[in-house]
């Protein structure tokens, strides 16, 4: 097993992506199926792989799809403070591809990071600590 450091990115890759060893892949209905242990290296270093199922160059990602995503995400960001989201397109070298889809909704993701992912994880963190030391 190949391990990394610190992880630095969530990247999102498409169903027709030909890169493999992703973390994760959430399927058309929303399950989300474990593949590496966030320890292991996969595709890129310093950043967990997520797959999602589906050519979003055609389509768009249904909504069972961004929800496990977010869900995920929210569960990433509370392991990985710091960690950013990005897109397979962004990494350098894979510049010719469209990875995760022109069709995928990248810009509304990261704006939901900026300030919904935030919140959400603020209030699960206060709701934890708070059903710690409450009567």
């Amino acid at each position: 097993m190949t391990t990394l450091g610190e992880k630095r990115f969530v990247l999102l890759h498409h169903g027709k992506c030909v890169r493999e060893q992703f973390h994760y892949t959430i399927r058309v209905d929303g399950t989300v199926d474990s593949h590496l242990s966030e320890d292991e290296k996969g595709q890129h270093p310093k950043s967990i792989g997520i797959k999602v199922e589906g050519d979003f160059d055609e389509q768009s990602p249904d909504d069972s799809q961004i929800a496990s995503l977010k869900k995920l995400l929210l569960e990433l960001k509370l392991r990985y403070p710091q960690i950013a989201i990005g897109a397979h397109r962004q990494v350098r070298g894979d510049s010719k591809t469209t990875c995760p889809g022109r069709r995928f909704p990248m810009n509304a993701l990261r704006e939901w990071a900026k300030s919904e992912l935030i919140e959400q994880r603020d209030e699960f963190i206060r709701t934890t600590v708070e059903s710690q030391y409450g009567p």
